[in-house]
Protein backbone atom coordinates (compact mmCIF):
# COMPACT_ATOMS: atom_id res chain seq x y z
CA UNK A 1 0.00 0.00 0.00
CA UNK A 2 2.77 2.44 0.93
CA UNK A 3 4.57 1.83 -2.39
CA UNK A 4 1.35 2.39 -4.33
CA UNK A 5 0.72 5.67 -2.51
CA UNK A 6 4.27 6.81 -3.32
CA UNK A 7 3.83 5.94 -7.02
CA UNK A 8 0.60 7.92 -7.25
CA UNK A 9 2.29 10.86 -5.53
CA UNK A 10 5.10 10.61 -8.12
CA UNK A 11 2.55 10.61 -10.99
CA UNK A 12 0.75 13.59 -9.43
CA UNK A 13 4.01 15.53 -9.13
CA UNK A 14 5.03 14.54 -12.69
CA UNK A 15 1.71 15.88 -14.05
CA UNK A 16 2.30 19.13 -12.21
CA UNK A 17 5.85 19.23 -13.65
CA UNK A 18 4.56 18.25 -17.12
CA UNK A 19 7.09 15.36 -17.22
CA UNK A 20 5.51 12.77 -19.52
CA UNK A 21 8.46 10.31 -19.25
CA UNK A 22 8.06 9.86 -15.50
CA UNK A 23 4.30 9.47 -15.93
CA UNK A 24 4.78 6.70 -18.52
CA UNK A 25 7.34 4.90 -16.28
CA UNK A 26 4.82 4.63 -13.43
CA UNK A 27 1.85 3.75 -15.67
CA UNK A 28 2.77 0.04 -15.94
CA UNK A 29 2.68 -0.31 -12.14
CA UNK A 30 -0.83 1.19 -12.02
CA UNK A 31 -2.05 -1.22 -14.70
CA UNK A 32 -0.84 -4.15 -12.54
CA UNK A 33 -3.57 -3.31 -9.95
CA UNK A 34 -6.68 -4.57 -11.82
CA UNK A 35 -8.59 -5.28 -8.60
CA UNK A 36 -8.96 -1.54 -7.86
CA UNK A 37 -11.42 0.06 -10.34
CA UNK A 38 -10.32 3.61 -9.43
CA UNK A 39 -6.68 2.84 -10.26
CA UNK A 40 -7.74 1.25 -13.55
CA UNK A 41 -9.74 4.39 -14.46
CA UNK A 42 -6.72 6.58 -13.57
CA UNK A 43 -4.49 4.48 -15.86
CA UNK A 44 -7.03 4.73 -18.71
CA UNK A 45 -7.34 8.51 -18.25
CA UNK A 46 -3.54 8.89 -18.45
CA UNK A 47 -3.35 6.74 -21.61
CA UNK A 48 -6.09 8.89 -23.16
CA UNK A 49 -4.28 12.07 -22.16
CA UNK A 50 -7.03 13.17 -19.77
CA UNK A 51 -4.53 14.40 -17.19
CA UNK A 52 -6.96 16.79 -15.44
CA UNK A 53 -9.34 13.91 -14.79
CA UNK A 54 -6.44 11.68 -13.73
CA UNK A 55 -5.10 14.37 -11.35
CA UNK A 56 -8.51 14.79 -9.67
CA UNK A 57 -8.95 11.02 -9.30
CA UNK A 58 -5.43 10.64 -7.86
CA UNK A 59 -6.04 13.43 -5.32
CA UNK A 60 -9.35 11.89 -4.23
CA UNK A 61 -7.84 8.39 -3.92
CA UNK A 62 -4.84 9.65 -1.97
CA UNK A 63 -7.11 11.63 0.36
CA UNK A 64 -9.18 8.55 1.23
CA UNK A 65 -6.14 6.33 1.75
CA UNK A 66 -4.26 8.87 3.83
CA UNK A 67 -7.18 9.01 6.30
CA UNK A 68 -7.05 5.22 6.67
CA UNK A 69 -3.26 5.31 6.93
CA UNK A 70 -3.44 7.98 9.62
CA UNK A 71 -5.88 5.86 11.65
CA UNK A 72 -3.67 2.80 11.24
CA UNK A 73 -0.62 4.81 12.32
CA UNK A 74 -2.46 5.94 15.47
CA UNK A 75 -3.46 2.34 16.30
CA UNK A 76 0.08 1.19 15.55
CA UNK A 77 1.46 3.73 18.01
CA UNK A 78 -1.09 2.69 20.63
CA UNK A 79 -0.18 -0.98 20.20
CA UNK A 80 3.53 -0.19 20.43
CA UNK A 81 2.94 1.78 23.62
CA UNK A 82 0.83 -1.05 25.10
CA UNK A 83 3.48 -3.62 24.16
CA UNK A 84 6.24 -1.51 25.68
CA UNK A 85 4.30 -1.30 28.98
CA UNK A 86 3.70 -5.07 28.96
CA UNK A 87 7.37 -5.72 28.21
CA UNK A 88 8.37 -3.55 31.14
CA UNK A 89 5.96 -5.44 33.40
CA UNK A 90 7.40 -8.74 32.18
CA UNK A 91 10.91 -7.39 32.73
CA UNK A 92 10.12 -6.59 36.37
CA UNK A 93 8.56 -10.01 36.94
CA UNK A 94 11.60 -11.74 35.46
CA UNK A 95 13.85 -9.73 37.77
CA UNK A 96 11.69 -10.77 40.74
CA UNK A 97 11.81 -14.42 39.63
CA UNK A 98 15.59 -14.36 39.14
CA UNK A 99 16.15 -12.67 42.51
CA UNK A 100 14.06 -15.33 44.26
CA UNK A 101 15.86 -18.13 42.47
CA UNK A 102 19.20 -16.57 43.44
CA UNK A 103 18.07 -16.34 47.07
CA UNK A 104 17.10 -20.03 46.99
CA UNK A 105 20.39 -20.97 45.31
CA UNK A 106 22.35 -19.09 47.97
CA UNK A 107 20.42 -20.82 50.75
CA UNK A 108 20.89 -24.24 49.13
CA UNK A 109 24.63 -23.58 48.79
CA UNK A 110 24.80 -22.61 52.47
CA UNK A 111 22.86 -25.77 53.33
CA UNK A 112 25.31 -27.91 51.36
CA UNK A 113 28.31 -26.19 52.93
CA UNK A 114 27.03 -26.44 56.51
CA UNK A 115 25.24 -29.79 56.44
CA UNK A 116 26.80 -31.36 53.36
CA UNK A 117 29.61 -33.26 55.15
CA UNK A 118 27.13 -34.96 57.50
CA UNK A 119 24.66 -35.67 54.69
CA UNK A 120 27.47 -37.14 52.57
CA UNK A 121 28.42 -39.52 55.40
CA UNK A 122 24.77 -40.49 55.83
CA UNK A 123 24.35 -41.20 52.12
CA UNK A 124 27.62 -43.15 52.11
CA UNK A 125 26.36 -45.35 54.97
CA UNK A 126 23.04 -45.86 53.20
CA UNK A 127 24.98 -46.92 50.14
CA UNK A 128 26.91 -49.40 52.32
CA UNK A 129 23.66 -50.76 53.76
CA UNK A 130 22.29 -51.21 50.24
CA UNK A 131 25.49 -52.99 49.19
CA UNK A 132 25.31 -55.27 52.25
CA UNK A 133 21.65 -56.00 51.50
CA UNK A 134 22.58 -56.93 47.93
CA UNK A 135 25.40 -59.22 49.11
CA UNK A 136 23.01 -60.89 51.56
CA UNK A 137 20.42 -61.33 48.82
CA UNK A 138 23.01 -62.80 46.47
CA UNK A 139 24.26 -65.15 49.20
CA UNK A 140 20.69 -66.21 49.93
CA UNK A 141 20.11 -66.84 46.23
CA UNK A 142 23.24 -69.01 46.02
CA UNK A 143 22.14 -70.95 49.13
CA UNK A 144 18.72 -71.59 47.63
CA UNK A 145 20.29 -72.70 44.35
CA UNK A 146 22.45 -75.20 46.27
CA UNK A 147 19.39 -76.40 48.22
CA UNK A 148 17.45 -76.78 44.98
CA UNK A 149 20.20 -78.87 43.37
CA UNK A 150 20.43 -81.04 46.51
CA UNK A 151 16.65 -81.54 46.49
CA UNK A 152 16.81 -82.53 42.83
CA UNK A 153 19.44 -85.13 43.64
CA UNK A 154 17.53 -86.49 46.67
CA UNK A 155 14.30 -86.60 44.65
CA UNK A 156 15.98 -88.48 41.84
CA UNK A 157 17.36 -91.02 44.32
CA UNK A 158 13.98 -91.32 46.05
CA UNK A 159 12.21 -91.96 42.74
CA UNK A 160 14.76 -94.64 41.80
CA UNK A 161 14.33 -96.26 45.23
CA UNK A 162 10.52 -96.18 44.80
CA UNK A 163 10.85 -97.92 41.42
CA UNK A 164 13.04 -100.59 42.99
CA UNK A 165 10.55 -101.14 45.84
CA UNK A 166 7.75 -101.41 43.30
CA UNK A 167 9.53 -104.17 41.37
CA UNK A 168 10.24 -106.16 44.52
CA UNK A 169 6.68 -105.65 45.78
CA UNK A 170 5.18 -107.00 42.57
CA UNK A 171 6.97 -110.35 42.83
CA UNK A 172 6.00 -111.02 46.46
CA UNK A 173 3.14 -113.32 47.39
CA UNK A 174 -0.06 -111.54 48.39
CA UNK A 175 -1.21 -111.45 51.98
CA UNK A 176 2.14 -112.14 53.56
CA UNK A 177 4.10 -110.15 56.13
CA UNK A 178 6.81 -109.30 53.60
CA UNK A 179 4.21 -107.82 51.23
CA UNK A 180 2.71 -105.70 54.02
CA UNK A 181 6.17 -104.45 55.05
CA UNK A 182 7.06 -103.61 51.44
CA UNK A 183 3.82 -101.66 51.06
CA UNK A 184 4.74 -99.59 54.14
CA UNK A 185 8.18 -98.84 52.68
CA UNK A 186 6.55 -97.77 49.39
CA UNK A 187 4.20 -95.46 51.32
CA UNK A 188 7.11 -93.94 53.29
CA UNK A 189 9.11 -93.45 50.08
CA UNK A 190 6.09 -91.82 48.42
CA UNK A 191 5.69 -89.43 51.38
CA UNK A 192 9.40 -88.58 51.13
CA UNK A 193 8.98 -87.77 47.43
CA UNK A 194 5.95 -85.58 48.22
CA UNK A 195 7.93 -83.73 50.91
CA UNK A 196 10.86 -83.19 48.54
CA UNK A 197 8.49 -81.88 45.84
CA UNK A 198 6.95 -79.47 48.36
CA UNK A 199 10.40 -78.20 49.34
CA UNK A 200 11.34 -77.76 45.68
CA UNK A 201 8.11 -75.83 45.09
CA UNK A 202 8.88 -73.54 48.04
CA UNK A 203 12.39 -72.92 46.69
CA UNK A 204 10.98 -72.14 43.23
CA UNK A 205 8.54 -69.68 44.79
CA UNK A 206 11.47 -68.04 46.59
CA UNK A 207 13.29 -67.60 43.29
CA UNK A 208 10.28 -65.69 41.92
CA UNK A 209 9.64 -63.48 44.95
CA UNK A 210 13.15 -62.99 46.32
CA UNK A 211 15.13 -62.18 43.21
CA UNK A 212 17.96 -59.67 43.54
CA UNK A 213 16.70 -57.22 40.91
CA UNK A 214 14.94 -54.92 43.37
CA UNK A 215 17.86 -55.12 45.80
CA UNK A 216 20.31 -54.38 43.01
CA UNK A 217 18.16 -51.43 41.89
CA UNK A 218 18.11 -50.07 45.47
CA UNK A 219 21.90 -50.35 45.60
CA UNK A 220 22.27 -48.46 42.29
CA UNK A 221 19.86 -45.74 43.45
CA UNK A 222 21.77 -45.31 46.72
CA UNK A 223 25.05 -45.09 44.80
CA UNK A 224 23.67 -42.57 42.30
CA UNK A 225 22.22 -40.45 45.11
CA UNK A 226 25.56 -40.43 46.93
CA UNK A 227 27.55 -39.56 43.77
CA UNK A 228 25.09 -36.82 42.78
CA UNK A 229 25.08 -35.26 46.25
CA UNK A 230 28.87 -35.38 46.41
CA UNK A 231 29.06 -33.49 43.12
CA UNK A 232 26.47 -30.91 44.25
CA UNK A 233 28.33 -30.33 47.50
CA UNK A 234 31.66 -29.90 45.71
CA UNK A 235 30.18 -27.27 43.37
CA UNK A 236 28.46 -25.48 46.27
CA UNK A 237 31.71 -25.35 48.23
CA UNK A 238 33.49 -23.96 45.18
CA UNK A 239 30.85 -21.24 44.70
CA UNK A 240 30.94 -20.45 48.42
CA UNK A 241 34.72 -20.23 48.33
CA UNK A 242 34.58 -17.83 45.36
CA UNK A 243 32.02 -15.64 47.14
CA UNK A 244 34.18 -15.42 50.26
CA UNK A 245 36.85 -13.69 48.19
CA UNK A 246 34.61 -10.61 48.09
CA UNK A 247 33.24 -8.42 50.83
CA UNK A 248 29.51 -8.07 51.42
CA UNK A 249 29.52 -4.70 49.62
CA UNK A 250 31.34 -6.18 46.64
CA UNK A 251 28.85 -9.05 46.38
CA UNK A 252 25.95 -6.59 46.48
CA UNK A 253 27.58 -4.52 43.75
CA UNK A 254 28.19 -7.64 41.65
CA UNK A 255 24.51 -8.61 41.91
CA UNK A 256 23.41 -5.05 41.15
CA UNK A 257 25.50 -4.92 37.96
CA UNK A 258 24.26 -8.36 36.92
CA UNK A 259 20.61 -7.36 37.39
CA UNK A 260 21.15 -4.15 35.45
CA UNK A 261 22.77 -5.97 32.53
CA UNK A 262 20.29 -8.87 32.51
CA UNK A 263 17.40 -6.41 32.18
CA UNK A 264 18.86 -5.34 28.84
CA UNK A 265 19.51 -8.75 27.28
CA UNK A 266 17.26 -11.36 28.88
CA UNK A 267 16.12 -13.84 26.16
CA UNK A 268 12.54 -13.80 27.48
CA UNK A 269 12.29 -10.08 26.78
CA UNK A 270 13.63 -9.59 23.26
CA UNK A 271 12.00 -10.00 19.86
CA UNK A 272 12.09 -13.55 18.45
CA UNK A 273 14.77 -12.78 15.86
CA UNK A 274 17.17 -11.59 18.59
CA UNK A 275 16.69 -14.44 21.09
CA UNK A 276 19.81 -16.36 20.02
CA UNK A 277 22.01 -13.29 20.42
CA UNK A 278 20.39 -12.50 23.78
CA UNK A 279 20.98 -16.07 24.95
CA UNK A 280 24.68 -15.82 24.09
CA UNK A 281 25.00 -12.52 25.97
CA UNK A 282 23.15 -13.97 28.97
CA UNK A 283 25.49 -16.97 29.07
CA UNK A 284 28.51 -14.64 29.07
CA UNK A 285 26.92 -12.53 31.79
CA UNK A 286 26.14 -15.52 34.03
CA UNK A 287 29.63 -16.95 33.61
CA UNK A 288 31.17 -13.59 34.52
CA UNK A 289 28.95 -13.41 37.59
CA UNK A 290 29.98 -16.89 38.73
CA UNK A 291 33.64 -15.93 38.36
CA UNK A 292 33.05 -12.63 40.14
CA UNK A 293 34.51 -10.89 37.08
CA UNK A 294 33.60 -7.21 37.55
CA UNK A 295 35.58 -6.19 34.46
CA UNK A 296 33.66 -8.52 32.14
CA UNK A 297 30.26 -7.55 33.57
CA UNK A 298 31.04 -3.83 33.30
CA UNK A 299 32.21 -4.31 29.70
CA UNK A 300 29.01 -6.15 28.77
CA UNK A 301 26.88 -3.54 30.52
CA UNK A 302 28.68 -0.70 28.73
CA UNK A 303 28.12 -2.38 25.35
CA UNK A 304 24.44 -2.89 26.09
CA UNK A 305 24.00 0.73 27.17
CA UNK A 306 25.64 1.93 23.94
CA UNK A 307 22.85 0.34 21.93
CA UNK A 308 24.22 -3.13 21.29
CA UNK A 309 21.43 -4.75 23.28
CA UNK A 310 18.95 -6.98 21.40
CA UNK A 311 15.81 -5.06 20.51
CA UNK A 312 12.49 -5.50 22.27
CA UNK A 313 9.46 -6.40 20.20
CA UNK A 314 8.05 -2.88 20.63
CA UNK A 315 11.27 -1.46 19.13
CA UNK A 316 11.30 -3.38 15.87
CA UNK A 317 7.76 -4.51 14.94
CA UNK A 318 5.90 -2.11 12.63
CA UNK A 319 3.20 -4.46 11.40
CA UNK A 320 -0.13 -4.06 13.20
CA UNK A 321 -1.09 -7.76 13.13
CA UNK A 322 2.35 -8.83 14.36
CA UNK A 323 2.08 -6.30 17.16
CA UNK A 324 -1.31 -7.68 18.22
CA UNK A 325 0.09 -11.24 18.24
CA UNK A 326 3.12 -10.08 20.22
CA UNK A 327 0.87 -8.36 22.79
CA UNK A 328 -1.06 -11.63 23.27
CA UNK A 329 2.21 -13.54 23.58
CA UNK A 330 3.64 -11.18 26.21
CA UNK A 331 0.37 -11.28 28.19
CA UNK A 332 0.64 -15.09 28.22
CA UNK A 333 4.27 -14.81 29.37
CA UNK A 334 3.20 -12.48 32.20
CA UNK A 335 0.50 -14.94 33.33
CA UNK A 336 3.03 -17.79 33.23
CA UNK A 337 5.57 -15.75 35.18
CA UNK A 338 3.00 -14.86 37.86
CA UNK A 339 2.11 -18.55 38.19
CA UNK A 340 5.80 -19.44 38.46
CA UNK A 341 6.33 -16.86 41.20
CA UNK A 342 3.30 -18.15 43.13
CA UNK A 343 4.52 -21.75 42.83
CA UNK A 344 8.01 -20.71 43.89
CA UNK A 345 6.76 -18.95 47.01
CA UNK A 346 4.59 -21.96 47.90
CA UNK A 347 7.63 -24.24 48.10
CA UNK A 348 8.82 -25.34 51.53
CA UNK A 349 12.39 -24.38 50.65
CA UNK A 350 11.30 -20.79 49.92
CA UNK A 351 9.42 -20.46 53.20
CA UNK A 352 12.41 -21.93 55.01
CA UNK A 353 14.93 -19.63 53.31
CA UNK A 354 12.88 -16.49 53.97
CA UNK A 355 11.40 -17.16 57.41
CA UNK A 356 14.38 -18.27 59.50
CA UNK A 357 15.23 -15.49 61.98
CA UNK A 358 18.43 -17.24 63.13
CA UNK A 359 19.96 -19.36 60.39
CA UNK A 360 22.99 -20.37 62.49
CA UNK A 361 20.76 -21.73 65.24
CA UNK A 362 18.66 -23.66 62.72
CA UNK A 363 21.74 -25.19 61.10
CA UNK A 364 23.08 -26.20 64.53
CA UNK A 365 19.78 -27.95 65.30
CA UNK A 366 19.89 -29.74 61.96
CA UNK A 367 23.48 -30.84 62.61
CA UNK A 368 22.32 -32.44 65.87
CA UNK A 369 19.48 -34.26 64.10
CA UNK A 370 21.75 -35.50 61.32
CA UNK A 371 24.39 -36.61 63.84
CA UNK A 372 21.81 -38.83 65.55
CA UNK A 373 20.81 -40.28 62.19
CA UNK A 374 24.47 -40.88 61.40
CA UNK A 375 24.99 -42.78 64.67
CA UNK A 376 21.97 -44.99 63.99
CA UNK A 377 23.20 -45.80 60.49
CA UNK A 378 26.70 -46.59 61.75
CA UNK A 379 25.23 -49.16 64.15
CA UNK A 380 23.08 -50.63 61.38
CA UNK A 381 26.09 -50.95 59.07
CA UNK A 382 28.10 -52.63 61.83
CA UNK A 383 25.28 -55.07 62.57
CA UNK A 384 24.73 -55.80 58.88
CA UNK A 385 28.45 -56.45 58.38
CA UNK A 386 28.47 -58.85 61.36
CA UNK A 387 25.46 -60.77 60.02
CA UNK A 388 27.03 -60.95 56.56
CA UNK A 389 30.34 -62.18 58.00
CA UNK A 390 28.59 -64.87 60.05
CA UNK A 391 26.61 -65.95 57.01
Amino acid sequence: MKKLIKRLEIIKSAIELEDDDIIRQQLSYLKSEPQDAVLVSIAIAIEQGKFTHALDAISAWLGSKQAVTHWQDVELSACKLELKALEEQLRELIVQRDERIQLLDDFNDLYLVRLGPLMKQILHLRKQLAENALRRAEAETRRREDDYRNCQQYLSQAIDELASLKQRWLVLSPLCDATFEMRKQIQQQTELIIALLAEIKELEHGFCTRNTRSTRKAREEAKDKYDSYQQQQRKAEQRHENEQKFSSDQRQELNRLWRQASRLCHPDLVADEFKEKAHQLMVQLNQARQRGDFTAINALLASLKQGLEPLMGSDCIDDLERLRRKITQVRDQIDAMLSELTALEDEDSWRLATSLPEKDQWFTEQENVLSKTLNILERQVKEASTVLYEA
